[in-house]
């Protein structure tokens, strides 16, 4: 019987603690929305592709394109350089919607070579990717001259987060 009891007063002292104060908000913040998303995905018909553009979003996909693009070109080792991001906000104002992803994430998505405008391998740069409203769009470097062209154009843009 004591064993019952104290049984009953601790679930009651974790149901006051879980319904008060700062503990209140990160319960529904954490392990309540943790339960909704698993319920909506369990639920869901869609692929395990479409989960995870679901889930990771705009920048996913993105990546996933460029990867099917140099799948199907056939580019044996493509290195693809990245429009800075402070282009986006202080340039064509989509920022928020649109960002470039990092090099590491996209190496983690695709398993292919990525790189900012001041990073030492941008050298070895061959294609630029490039967004904005309309879609996005791949352009092959044919040259180190056009290379530098390229980054001078962006060089007033710093990369940033």
């Amino acid at each position: 019987m004591k064993g019952f009891l104290l049984m009953l007063v601790s679930f009651a002292a974790i149901f006051i603690l879980l319904n008060a104060g700062y503990y209140k908000e990160w319960f529904s913040a954490k392990p309540v929305q943790y339960w909704s998303d698993f319920l909506k995905e369990k639920d869901d018909t869609l692929d395990q592709a479409g989960i995870l553009r679901q889930r990771y979003g705009v920048v996913y996909t993105i990546c996933m394109r460029v990867k099917d693009v140099m799948i199907q070109k056939k580019i044996a080792h493509p290195v693809i350089l990245f429009e800075p991001n402070s282009f986006y906000r202080d340039s064509l104002h989509i920022y928020p919607n649109i960002h470039a992803p990092e090099p590491a994430v996209f190496y983690y998505y695709t398993g292919l070579q990525g790189v900012w405008t001041n990073s030492p391998d941008v050298g070895k740069a061959n294609f630029l990717l490039m967004m904005s409203k309309k879609g996005i769009k791949l352009q092959e470097i044919k040259d180190p001259r056009q290379l530098k062209l390229v980054l001078a154009f962006y060089k007033k843009y710093p990369p940033s987060l």
